[in-house]
């Protein structure tokens, strides 16, 4: 099974990189090279964003972990 808090750490690396490649459509403000930027880094966030749905869902499904020193086990989101 994926590990979510490896699906987060990497949907984050890809969201900064699609914000890197839009951001280079700023510093190369050729129609050829926004185009490509605009494009892929658009992939690249979609991605980043399907995979980081991934690790919430994948995270949501888990178990809840067993309590430590005879406290009672809280339910999830309970603060």
């Amino acid at each position: 099974m994926a590990n979510p808090l490896r699906l987060a750490r990497i949907s984050a690396v890809l969201a900064l990189l699609g914000v890197l490649l839009m951001v280079s459509s700023i510093l190369v403000p050729r129609p050829i090279p926004v185009v490509l930027a605009m494009t892929v880094g658009q992939a690249v966030g979609t991605l980043s964003l399907l995979i980081y749905l991934a690790a919430v869902f994948l995270e949501s499904r888990r178990p809840p972990a067993p309590a430590r020193d005879g406290a009672p086990a809280r339910p999830r989101g309970a603060t």
